[in-house]
């Protein structure tokens, strides 16, 4: 985890330092995606399916920032996050990678996955709402002028509390963007 890590770091840095100036953008772009949610600690792997709606701009040259809700299947529980990207274009690829923050009601353990009743009370009570992950976005692509069209998506990350004790990753099978 630590390389993988290591390497996303690298390779933010080096397209920020590559990037190219971006024109003239519009103002904002609206981005919906339908995705899944895991969650994994020491005694269970937790999944959920989910949709996701988000509003982009642009900070500076080729930083952009993101905010959303995603809103998880069965049960029904929301999540709002923030994330700060960087985009390279190379013709029709556009990939961008970034750092994302939010809060959730999504991390919650059921009972019937092999635990205990008290281990899983204790875990959703101790696991807490907050949490930061790393975005990537390789396969995004610019079709038409104003449409954008990203498969798999990756986010991995963890909560804030107990920080590495829960880990979580947000797989977004596909999204569509359009600006405006």
């Amino acid at each position: 985890m630590r390389k993988f890590l290591l390497f996303l770091t690298s390779l933010s840095l080096i397209v920020a330092t590559n990037a190219q100036e971006a024109g003239k953008r519009p103002a904002f772009e609206v981005n919906a995606g339908f995705g899944m949610l895991i969650y994994q600690t020491v005694y269970t792997l937790e999944n959920s399916f989910g949709v996701e709606a988000a509003v982009r701009s642009r900070l500076a040259g080729p930083a952009d920032w993101q905010a959303g809700v995603r809103l998880g299947f069965g049960p029904v529980r929301p999540e709002l996050f923030g994330r700060v990207v960087l985009q390279q274009e190379f013709g029709h690829w556009n990939p961008d990678i970034g750092l994302e923050m939010g809060i959730t009601a999504r991390a919650q353990f059921q009972e019937g996955t092999g635990m205990l009743k008290e281990t899983s009370f204790a875990m959703n009570q101790s696991t807490g709402i907050a949490y930061v992950s790393i975005h990537a976005a390789p396969l995004a692509f610019r079709v038409w002028e104003k449409w954008r069209l990203s498969f798999l998506e990756l986010d991995l990350g963890t909560h804030f509390v107990d920080f590495g004790r829960t880990l979580r990753g947000q797989l977004t099978f596909f999204s569509i963007s359009r600006k405006f």
